[in-house]
């Protein structure tokens, strides 16, 4: 199985919908719904996700899929991100991403980002999708942390990771575009999921990870 392969067997089953590496034809779906202005955040919240605010529909567009592209090979070092499509009756409306960061294997930590289109916001898919990659990370990846970062008001984010089980571990400011932020940091460890009320009530169910852990493995 080539380096590609390996992450397009995996599926991540979820209540409702599932999580599979996108195709060239999914990414460019989810380009364009990312791309529509409104589509993923309100006018006054883009300044929560770096790669919308700021930037043009085209640009986040081109941006989008050429990210995930230049994510797809997971043998490139330092760091590694593997890039999920969120699929609900196979037809894509998001993203979940899980990032093993630059000192990865030596040190096992990951950290993760997401969006979903608005219709499929507050739903419970955005808390679902991450515990999907969590039971990834830490019962197949042998992850030892998975940390979150979130500004202060992006009150979504930081109730999925609460949801999940993670604990508030840090707080620093930011000046972005002549606007201070705060950023909250949140951790999960890997005893503490596996051992969770969140680990079995969203109970996430993995196929065809063999190779994707063989390949993340060192």
């Amino acid at each position: 199985m080539t380096d590609a392969g390996a992450q397009f067997a995996l599926r991540i089953a979820l209540d409702g919908a599932e999580m599979v590496a996108p195709t060239d034809a999914q990414l460019a779906e989810l380009a364009r719904y990312a791309a529509t202005p409104g589509a993923v955040l309100p006018a006054d919240q883009t300044h929560f996700v770096k790669w919308i605010d700021g930037r043009t529909p085209h640009e986040i567009e081109r941006q989008r899929i050429a990210r995930v592209q230049s994510n797809r090979d997971l043998a490139k070092r330092p760091g590694w991100t593997l890039d999920l499509a969120v699929l609900v009756d196979g037809a894509p409306v998001g993203l979940q991403s899980v990032s093993g960061f630059e000192q990865w294997p030596q040190r096992r930590v990951v950290g993760t980002t997401s969006w979903l289109i608005a219709p499929f916001q507050g739903r419970g898919l955005g808390t679902r999708a991450r515990a999907g990659v969590l039971e990834l990370a830490f019962a197949y990846l042998d992850a030892e942390a998975a940390k979150s970062w979130a500004l202060e008001e992006n009150t979504a984010s930081t109730t999925v990771s609460c949801a999940l089980g993670y604990r508030f571990v840090d707080s620093h400011v930011l000046v972005e575009n002549g606007r201070e932020l705060v950023e909250h940091v949140y951790e999960l460890r890997r005893e503490d999921w596996l051992g969770s009320a969140a680990r079995r009530r969203y109970a996430p169910v993995i196929d065809g990870a063999d190779a994707l852990v063989r390949q993340l493995a060192g």
